[in-house]
């Protein structure tokens, strides 16, 4: 009788803690949205990134550098490799884009990568470093 009760003792305490931990773990003020990266171009001014949408269309997101400088910046890269790279992740809060990580290769000799037209200006495609990304997924 006593290992029946304390058995179901346990088994309240670990569903009290798991109701408490779900809680915790659902906090966060973001919706991160994930999408596969078809290509990314460099140039001077930033970069180009094409996105595969969910429907399978192409999106495309021009970021300046300037997203991308200091600590509490809107762009972020991380490098590594695997079947995934190269995809990007959309962090929103309150319906818009706060800030994006892409996730790349590091070799840019690699087919995900490419470079823009050096003889074409294209700084009337990249928003101002002020702004945030406009993202349609």
């Amino acid at each position: 009788m006593k290992r029946i009760i304390l058995v179901f003792l346990i088994l309240i305490s670990a569903g009290i803690t798991g109701a408490f931990a779900q809680e915790i773990e659902n906090e966060s003020e973001y919706y991160p949205v994930t999408l596969s990266i078809a290509k990314i171009y460099t140039s001077p001014q930033g970069y180009r990134i094409d996105y595969i949408k969910q429907d399978y269309s192409l999106g495309t997101l021009w970021a300046p550098l300037e997203w991308f400088r200091g600590a509490a910046s809107t762009g972020e890269i991380a490098y590594g490799k695997g079947k995934a790279y190269p995809y990007v992740t959309f962090f929103y809060k309150d319906g818009q884009v706060d800030h994006f990580r892409l996730y790349l290769i590091a070799n840019p000799s690699d087919e995900s990568w490419g470079v823009l037209d050096k003889d074409t200006d294209y700084s009337d495609k990249f928003p101002s470093p002020d702004s945030k990304p406009v993202v349609t997924y």
